[in-house]
């Protein structure tokens, strides 16, 4: 018998070798995943980077029926979950869960810009320069209102300052769409 002669051009692939029980806890990690999107309310599950074939399955989620039919939809919505960019969901999720380390240091950094903002009239042109679609003359109102707030006899902060806080939220968020 002759030998056959391996090519020496062919390459090699190499297959990792994963475990039925490891693909399964990892498709039961997405399934969970996908239970956290449809438990959140439909706008905010709307606004997550997720496919239109995506979206319609957590839509259809709400006409579906509880137990059996719940189940397998949420096996189906895991299915779907595979072929999605699952960090950017994940990230997007934490910064909606007031539980996480991600939303901590966004809200973190909201409040230091009030502050800063408060403090600093230098700081609102770095605002405008980072944030360039805010409206300038309603952000230096809420500015100077809460500033007076907060310059009282006790200082205590009032609806300006908390008004303050949710325009810089609302300028984050327009600047992650």
């Amino acid at each position: 018998m002759a030998k056959k002669k391996k090519d020496p051009f062919a390459e090699e692939i190499e297959y990792e070798i994963v475990s039925k029980s490891e693909m399964k806890r990892d498709m039961i990690e997405l399934q969970e995943l996908g239970e956290r999107i449809v438990a959140l309310p439909r706008k905010k599950s709307m606004e997550l980077p997720l496919s239109e074939m995506m979206k319609a399955a957590i839509r259809e989620a709400d006409r579906v029926g509880k137990n059996e039919a719940m189940r397998r939809h949420m096996q189906y919505i895991g299915r779907l979950i595979r072929s999605e960019d699952i960090p950017a969901i994940r990230e997007a999720l934490d910064l909606l869960d007031p539980s996480t380390e991600a939303y901590g240091r966004v809200t973190g950094q909201q409040e230091q810009w009030r502050t800063r903002l408060i403090k600093d009239p230098e700081a609102l042109n770095q605002f405008i320069e980072m944030f360039p679609q805010v409206d300038r003359q309603h952000l230096r109102q809420l500015i100077r209102n809460a500033s007076k707030e907060m310059n009282s006899k006790p200082p205590k902060p009032g609806s300006n300052f908390k008004n303050l806080f949710k325009t810089i939220k609302e300028q984050y968020n327009l600047a992650d769409d």
